[in-house]
């Protein structure tokens, strides 16, 4: 009778092992996804910032 509670408990125990690491690779995923476009609109920024500053050096 006790191997019973015992196969329940490893089956529940990794079930929760497999829900935390779940989690966390959702969590991670999406803020890797949110970093990089906030890379990419700051690279957006960069190239339009620079074009204004060289049109502005050479029109002096």
């Amino acid at each position: 009778m006790k191997r019973k509670t015992k196969d329940g408990f490893t089956l529940i125990d990794s079930l929760i092992g497999l829900t935390i690491i779940s989690l966390f690779s959702l969590f991670y995923i999406g803020i890797t996804h949110q970093m990089n476009d906030q890379i990419d609109q700051s690279q957006q920024t960069l190239k339009v910032e620079r074009k204004h500053y060289e049109d502005l050096l050479r029109n002096e």
